[in-house]
């Protein structure tokens, strides 16, 4: 077993990891504008995965040192978490104060004076719905490849 002294140099580690990337993403805008989309299609994809797999190693190392009650506290928040912001994403999307908001966030971000209100929002709100739709269909198939492997005979000894 490590030692604590490893453990929280390893956590502290990969905290930068993931949170390093999308800051730089965000500090790099002005660079990113005059970049072509192939280049910031491969930037940014390189950052989400530096932080999505940053992440899931901090979710690994954390679960590895945390009790049973710890992990019902965990799968609670995690099972009604997402679900529960998702859905006040939805709701927040019917407000117009947050509509403006996200136009004028890709007004600043992609450098362009008055986009169009109605593309930008149904982009937006199409890309959350492929967030959501991709989670539901990764929480089914990892929900039947457990019950599958759980399910399996059990081996001989021998």
């Amino acid at each position: 077993m490590a030692s604590p002294a490893r453990n929280r140099a390893r956590v502290q580690a990969l905290a930068v990891v993931m949170v390093v990337p999308p800051i730089a993403i965000i500090a790099a805008i002005p660079w990113l504008r005059q970049q072509p989309d192939g280049l910031i299609f491969l930037v940014t994809g390189i950052a989400a995965a530096l932080t999505v797999l940053a992440s899931l190693a901090l979710t690994i190392l954390n679960d590895r040192q945390i009790d049973e009650w710890q992990r019902s506290n965990a799968r609670f928040s995690s099972q009604w978490g997402w679900t529960i912001g998702a859905g006040i994403v939805a709701l927040l999307l019917a407000v117009p104060p947050v509509r403006d908001m996200i136009v004028a966030g890709a007004e600043i971000w992609g450098g362009m004076a008055s986009p169009d209100a109605r593309l930008v929002i149904m982009t937006f709100t199409v890309g959350f719905m492929a967030v959501v739709v991709s989670q539901a269909i990764c929480t089914m198939l990892l929900s039947l490849g457990w019950h599958v492997w759980m399910s399996r005979d059990a081996r001989d000894p021998s």
